[in-house]
């Protein structure tokens, strides 16, 4: 068993935990170990049994909570710096951008949560922080109506993507040390080669190539807009799932 599949095959570790937040871990990790691997080439022949024991151990569920913690605890100065939630700036009167679509969520959303009284856009006007409330109660009744993944595919999936996306970002600043740590060491290795004259090894090469691919990702690619595209995708199709629910309890208990 290799690397990868020790840990894709962790039977502790659900798509979303995987995907979104054990795979951001290890994506973290990898420049580093490429550059290991250039060093010490030998290392592969007992990779893949170390690997396998820490899958047994749950070192997966570990990445998995690390990688969430990384994400989550900057999700709030991210939403801040968005003006908001997507789903509850797609609920403003004042925000959503699309003010047809605006008016069927605010329908449906009134249908399904008769005890709740949606906004209209005086009340907004009149206190958007008691607004603001309203729809973030409405989102996170809908979020535990909308948890069947069979039912609502899109909706799992957009929620996958934004996951892994914001836990990648959260952890940008260790991403470029590690980049950064595995240029220079790959660097390094080529340049002894070359001092020795000793031609550098296709897999140096890769590798110092792969590296700088990672810290030219880190430091130009992932960035906060990149996250807010599955988020607001996400936004959209969970608002969009209203369509699909009824009114009451009636898909109340999906979980």
């Amino acid at each position: 068993m290799n690397a990868s599949s020790a840990f894709i095959s962790s039977p502790k570790l659900d798509t979303y935990a995987l995907y979104a937040r054990a795979l951001p871990v290890l994506l973290v990790a990898l420049p580093g170990a490429l550059a290991s691997v250039a060093w010490f080439p030998e290392a592969k022949t007992w990779w893949s049994a170390i690997s396998g024991l820490l899958a047994g151990c749950g070192i997966p569920v570990l990445l998995s909570q690390i990688g969430r913690d990384s994400g989550k605890n900057k999700e709030s100065a991210l939403f801040e710096s968005w003006g908001g939630k997507p789903t509850t700036r797609f609920l403003r009167h004042r925000d959503a951008p699309n003010k047809v679509l605006l008016a069927q969520h605010h329908r449906k959303l009134q249908d399904l949560f008769s005890d709740i009284r949606i906004p209209s856009a005086q009340d907004e006007a009149a206190n958007p922080n008691g607004a603001d409330e309203v729809y973030d109660a409405c989102v996170a009744l809908l979020r535990e109506k909308t948890r069947d993944k069979q039912r609502f595919p899109i909706l799992y999936g957009e929620l996958v993507s934004y996951g892994f996306r914001r836990n990648l970002w959260g952890m940008k600043p260790l991403g470029i040390a590690v980049a950064l740590a595995g240029t220079v060491a790959i660097s390094v290795l080529l340049i002894l080669r070359l001092h020795q004259a000793e031609p550098p090894s296709p897999i140096a090469v890769m590798v110092a190539a792969s590296d700088l691919l990672f810290l030219a990702a880190w430091l130009f690619w992932i960035k906060p807009d990149w996250v807010r595209i599955p988020a607001e995708a996400y936004a959209g199709q969970l608002l969009i799932a209203t369509e699909n629910l009824s009114g009451g309890n009636k898909d109340g208990k999906q979980s």
